[in-house]
C-alpha cells in the first residue's frame, strides 16, 4: 500500500491523472448530451497541451504547455482556410507545416514535445471534419479545452511540486544506491553473469546521468527563483552529497586483481571490507525511502564499528605477514579503508541534513554560481538556421518525417480507408531520428494495438454495455498515459483498449473498428520503416567519432582541474565540479550513443570492436580521474614534483594526439619516450626510498608508523601506480582512435 501511495505521487501519475479527468469529463458530457462533437474538439485541446507538460521547472513547463495550445490553433484554422480554397492548397501546407514544426526539434526535448502537439493538430483536422460544427466553435472548444488543462495541471502542480521534486531526490538516492550495489556485486561476489552486471551498470550510468540533470533544473533554478527555504536547502545538500558519492562509485574499478595480487592467501582479510561497503548502501536505500515516505529516519551517531573492524584488519594482516613485507598490501587496504569512510562520511551527511541538522550549508553554491550547473537552451533564430542543412539530424528527420506523412495521407486516400488518420498519427508516433529507436517504437506500437485490441474485443464480445465499456475505458486511459513515456510497449496497449472501447460506446460496428485499428497500425509501422532505412538514414556510426571526441575534450578538462587544486590545495571550486559534471555527462553521452550503435542493422555496426574498445578506455580513464581527484580532495598532499609534471604532459599530449587522429589533423610532434621512462623510474625510486625510510625506522623500533609518513607513503603509492595507469590508458586511448578512421 505504501509503494502504491508512494508511487501517486510520481510526476507521471499525477500527469496522467490530471490529463484523464480533464478528458473524460468533456468526453462524457459530450456523449451524454449528444454532443460528441463539442467534447471531441474540447478534449483534442487538452491533449494537443498534454504533452509538453515534462519534467523541469514550472514556468518551462506552462510556457510550454502555452506555446503548444498556440500552434494547436493556428494549425487548425490553417487546416481548414487552406481546405475551402483549394484541396492541393491544402496539400502544399500539409508538408510545409510538417516540415518547419518538425525542425522545433532543435530546441531539446520539450519543443520536440510542442513540435508532435503541432503535428496531432494537423492530424486530427482530419477528425474534426467528420463534426458539424463550425471553424469559430471549434478553435474557441480547442482553447477552452488547452485552458481547462493548463489549470488543472497548474494545480496539481502547485499542491504537489515538493512531493514530487521529493520523489525525484529519493529516486537519485536510490539509483546512487543501485550503482554502488552492482559495483559491489562486481568487485567483491565475482558474479558469473559479469557481462549482464556490467552492461546494468552502464545503464545505471546513464540513468544517473539524466537524473542528475533534472535535479539540477529542479532544485538550483527552484532556490534562485523561490529563496533559501528550508526544504529546499536540504534537497539541495542532500542532492551535492549524492554528487559526491557518485564521484567516489566511480573512483574505485570493478576489477578484484589488484587486492588478490597483494593479498594473495589473505584475501580473506577483506572480509570487513565488504560489511563496510554493504553498510553504506543500506543506509542509502533507508535514506531514499525517507525522503520518498517524509518520515523520520533514526540518526545513530556516526557508526565507527565498521572502520575498528578494517582497522583491525590491516594490523591482523600486517601482524601475520610482517614488516617490510607487509606494507604493500596494507597500503591497499589503507586505501580502501579511505575510500569507505569517505563514502560513509558522505552518506551519514546526507542523513543528517534530512535530520535538518544542517551542518554543511556553507558547501551550497553562491547565487550566481548556481545558473552555471542548469543546461539551458538557446532559442535563437540561429540555432534553427545552423540546421538547415543535410548535416543536420534534425533536418534530415523532417525532411523524412514530411515524405513518409504524404506516403501514409496518399495509401489513407487510394484505399478510402477508414479513419486514414491512424495511418498519419502512427507514423507521426512511430518515426524516430535514429534506426534503433524507430525499430523499438514500432514493434511496440504493433505489439500494443494487437494486445491491446485483444482485451478490447474480449470485453465487447463479454458485456454488452456500454456502461462496462466506459468502466474499462478511463482506467486503460489512466495506466495508458502513465506509461506514455515510461514503456510504450504498455501504453500502446491500454491506450488502444481505451479508443477502441471509447468508439464501441458511440458507434454500434466497434468491431469493425478493430480491424481498421490494426491494418492502420501495420501500415504506419512498414512506412516508418522504409523510411527511416531508405530516406536518409541516420546511423550511429556517423556521430560516434563525435561523441568520443567530447568525451575525450571533457576527460581533459576535468583532469587539468584535479591538476589545478593538486597545485594549489584548495578545496574543489565551481569550475572544478563542472569540469566533473562535463565529464561525467560526456561519458554518459558516449555510452548511450554506442548502444544506439548496437540497435543498428548489423551492415552499419562500422568498427564495433574498435568503438567499444574506446568507450571502455574512456570509462577507465574516468575511473582513474576521479581516484585522483577524490584522493586529493581527501588527504594532505606533497608539493608537485617534476616527475609528476612530466608524466602529467605525456597523458595530455597522448590526449591531444588522440583528438587529432579523431579529426583527422596531422600530430605534432614524437613523443620523447626516454623523458618518460626517466620520471616514472625516479617515482618508484622515490616510493622505494620512503619504504627504506620506514624500514629504517621499524629497525630502530619505531614500529607505531605517523601519520606524516603514513600520508607520504600512501601518495608515494597512490600517485606513480595512477600515473602509470593514466598515461597507459592515455596511450592505449591513442592507439585506438586510428581503428575508427
Amino acid at each position: 500500500m505504501q509503494k502504491l501511495i508512494n508511487q501517486i505521487y510520481q510526476f507521471d501519475y499525477l500527469k496522467g491523472a490530471v490529463l484523464t479527468f480533464a478528458l473524460v469529463l468533456p468526453l462524457y458530457l459530450g456523449i451524454h448530451f449528444d454532443q460528441m462533437g463539442y467534447g471531441l474538439a474540447f478534449a483534442l485541446g487538452v491533449f494537443f497541451t498534454f504533452l509538453p507538460n515534462t519534467d523541469g521547472s514550472n514556468k518551462h513547463r506552462i510556457l510550454g504547455i502555452i506555446f503548444a495550445l498556440g500552434l494547436s490553433l493556428l494549425i487548425t484554422v490553417l487546416c481548414h482556410f487552406t481546405r475551402v480554397a483549394s484541396e492541393w492548397l491544402f496539400y502544399i501546407f500539409f508538408g510545409v507545416c510538417i516540415f518547419w514544426v518538425s525542425m522545433l526539434s532543435v530546441y531539446g526535448f520539450r519543443a520536440s514535445m510542442v513540435a508532435f502537439s503541432g503535428h496531432f493538430a494537423m492530424i486530427m483536422s482530419f477528425a474534426l471534419l467528420k463534426t458539424d460544427l463550425s471553424i469559430g466553435v471549434k478553435l474557441g472548444l480547442i482553447f477552452c479545452g488547452g485552458i481547462w488543462y493548463l489549470l488543472w495541471a497548474s494545480l496539481s502542480h502547485w499542491i504537489f511540486e515538493n512531493k514530487s521534486t521529493a520523489q525525484k531526490l529519493a529516486e537519485c538516492v536510490e539509483s546512487t544506491a543501485d550503482f554502488l550495489k552492482v559495483k559491489y556485486q562486481l568487485l567483491w561476489n565475482e558474479p558469473d553473469n559479469r557481462l549482464e552486471q556490467e552492461q546494468k551498470l552502464l545503464k545505471l550510468q546513464i540513468g544517473l546521468n539524466e537524473k542528475h540533470e533534472l535535479l539540477r533544473e529542479l532544485l538550483f533554478k527552484k532556490r534562485m527563483d523561490e529563496g533559501e527555504s528550508n526544504k529546499t536547502s536540504r534537497h539541495l545538500l542532500i542532492f551535492l552529497e549524492m554528487l559526491d558519492i557518485y564521484e567516489l562509485a566511480l573512483a574505485r574499478d570493478t576489477d578484484p586483481t589488484e587486492y588478490k595480487e597483494a593479498l594473495g592467501v589473505h584475501f580473506d582479510k577483506t572480509q570487513t571490507f565488504k560489511s563496510f561497503a554493504a553498510s553504506t548502501i543500506v543506509h542509502l536505500y533507508a535514506l531514499a525511502e525517507a525522503i520518498r515516505t517524509d518520515k523520520k529516519l533514526p540518526l545513530e551517531e556516526r557508526a565507527s564499528e565498521n572502520q575498528e573492524f578494517c582497522e583491525a584488519s590491516i594490523k591482523s594482516y600486517v601482524n601475520i605477514i610482517g614488516l617490510p613485507e607487509a606494507r604493500e598490501g596494507a597500503l591497499i587496504l589503507r586505501n580502501l579503508l579511505d575510500y569507505e569512510r569517505r563514502k560513509e562520511e558522505k552518506t551519514f551527511s546526507a542523513k543528517r541534513v534530512y535530520a535538518n541538522i544542517l551542518e554543511g550549508s556553507d558547501s551550497l553554491l553562491r547565487r550566481k554560481d548556481r545558473q552555471l550547473f542548469i543546461t539551458t537552451q538557446d532559442y535563437n533564430i540561429k540555432t534553427l538556421k545552423a540546421n538547415l542543412n543535410l548535416k543536420s539530424s534534425v533536418f534530415k528527420h523532417a525532411l523524412r518525417l514530411t515524405i513518409a506523412m504524404y506516403v501514409a495521407l496518399f495509401v489513407g486516400k487510394v484505399f478510402e480507408h477508414q479513419n486514414a488518420y491512424w495511418i498519419l498519427l502512427t507514423v507521426a508516433v512511430i518515426l524516430r531520428p535514429n534506426f534503433g529507436l524507430t525499430k523499438k517504437r514500432g514493434l511496440s506500437r504493433v505489439w500494443g494495438t494487437l494486445m491491446g485490441a485483444a482485451g478490447a474485443v474480449a470485453v465487447i464480445l463479454l458485456f454488452d454495455s456500454k456502461t462496462v465499456y466506459g468502466c474499462f475505458a478511463v482506467p486503460a486511459l489512466f495506466v495508458g498515459f502513465v506509461f506514455l513515456q515510461k514503456n510504450y510497449r504498455v501504453a500502446a496497449t491500454f491506450i488502444t483498449a481505451a479508443v477502441i472501447l471509447l468508439y464501441a460506446i458511440l458507434v454500434e460496428n466497434a468491431l469493425n473498428i478493430v480491424q481498421y485499428r490494426v491494418i492502420d497500425t501495420f501500415i504506419g509501422a512498414t512506412i516508418s520503416f522504409l523510411a527511416i532505412y531508405l530516406l536518409w538514414p541516420v546511423w550511429e556510426e556517423g556521430g560516434i567519432k563525435s561523441s568520443i571526441q567530447k568525451a575525450i575534450e571533457a576527460s581533459m578538462s576535468y583532469m587539468e582541474n584535479i591538476d589545478r587544486i593538486y597545485h594549489s590545495k584548495e578545496t574543489p571550486d565551481t569550475v572544478y565540479r563542472l569540469a566533473r559534471k562535463k565529464a561525467f555527462l560526456e561519458s554518459g553521452n558516449l555510452m548511450a550513443a554506442f548502444q544506439r550503435q548496437t540497435e543498428d542493422p548489423k551492415s552499419r555496426q562500422v568498427h564495433q570492436a574498435q568503438v567499444y574498445a574506446n568507450v571502455v578506455l574512456n570509462q577507465t580513464f574516468l575511473t582513474a580521474l576521479a581516484a585522483l581527484g577524490t584522493y586529493i580532495q581527501n588527504h594532505e598532499t606533497t608539493v608537485a614534483s617534476k616527475e609528476y609534471e612530466t608524466v602529467m604532459r605525456h597523458i595530455f599530449e597522448n590526449l591531444e594526439a588522440a583528438l587529432k587522429t579523431l579529426k583527422g589533423e596531422e600530430q605534432s610532434k614524437e613523443v620523447d619516450i626516454d623523458e618518460l621512462s626517466e620520471a616514472t623510474e625516479v617515482l618508484d625510486n622515490k616510493y622505494s626510498e620512503l619504504s627504506k625510510e620506514r624500514d629504517m625506522e621499524l629497525e630502530k623500533g619505531f614500529v607505531p608508523m605517523s601519520q606524516d609518513m603514513r600520508n607520504k607513503l600512501q601518495e608515494g603509492k597512490l600517485m606513480k601506480d595512477h600515473l602509470k595507469w593514466l598515461h597507459s590508458i592515455s596511450d592505449s586511448m591513442k592507439q585506438t582512435v586510428p581503428g575508427l578512421n
